[in-house]
C-alpha cells in the first residue's frame, strides 16, 4: 500500500517522471501556455516553434505540459506534435550525415592502407616468384650439365671397361699364342710339357 501511495505522490508531484513523453510546438505557430484550459486563463509563457516540453496529462482539447524549468500549464493539442521541428530534425539528419561521412572516410582511409599493404605484398611476392623462377632455371641448367657430365663419365667408363676387356682378350690371345708356340717347339724337340 505504501509503495502505491509513493508512486501516486511521485506522479502527482513529478508528472514528467511518470510520462516523460516529449511534445514539440508545431513549426508554423507559437503556443500559449496558460494556467487553465480556457482563453480567459492567465498566459504563463509563449512557446516558440519547435520548443520541447514534457507531457503531464491530457484534458479534452488541451495537454497539460511541463517546461524544463518546472512551470506547468495548458496548451492546445492541435498546436503540439510528438515530432521535433523540421529544422531540428534537419539538423539531426545533418549531424548523422556528417558522422556517417566521417565514418566512411575513415573506412576509406583504412581500406586504402590495406590496399597499399596488399600491393606491397603482391610486389614482394612477384619479386620472390621471379627469384624462384631464376633459381629454378639455374637449377635446371645445372641438372642438364650434371646429366651431360654423367653421360660422358658413363661413356668413358664403358670405354675403359671395353678397352680393359679387349686388353685382357688380347693378352690371352698373345699368351695362348706364345704358350702354343712354345708347346709346338717342345713337341718338336721331343719334350712333353705335360710331364712338367
Amino acid at each position: 500500500m505504501r509503495s502505491i501511495l509513493a508512486a501516486l505522490c511521485v506522479l502527482v508531484l513529478f508528472p514528467t517522471v511518470g510520462l516523460g513523453k516529449s511534445l514539440y510546438v508545431k513549426d508554423a505557430s507559437e503556443a500559449l501556455l496558460r494556467t487553465g484550459p480556457s482563453l480567459s486563463n492567465k498566459i504563463l509563457a509563449v512557446l516558440k516553434p519547435g520548443q520541447e516540453v514534457s507531457l503531464v496529462r491530457e484534458e479534452g482539447d488541451h495537454y497539460v505540459v511541463a517546461m524544463p524549468n518546472g512551470t506547468q500549464g495548458y496548451v492546445l493539442k492541435y498546436l503540439m506534435t510528438d515530432q521535433s521541428s523540421a529544422e531540428v530534425r534537419l539538423q539531426e539528419l545533418e549531424q548523422k550525415t556528417q558522422q556517417r561521412i566521417q565514418e566512411l572516410e575513415t573506412q576509406a582511409q583504412e581500406q586504402e592502407k590495406e590496399m597499399t599493404a596488399l600491393r606491397e605484398e603482391r610486389d614482394r611476392l612477384e619479386d620472390a616468384k621471379k627469384h624462384a623462377e631464376s633459381l629454378a632455371e639455374k637449377q635446371t641448367e645445372r641438372v642438364s650439365q650434371l646429366q651431360a657430365q654423367q653421360g660422358a663419365t658413363q661413356s668413358q667408363e664403358a670405354l675403359r671397361w671395353f678397352l680393359s676387356g679387349a686388353g685382357v682378350l688380347l693378352a690371352g690371345i698373345l699368351l695362348g699364342w706364345i704358350w702354343g708356340a712354345r708347346g709346338r717347339r717342345s713337341r718338336r724337340s721331343g719334350l712333353n710339357i705335360d710331364r712338367f
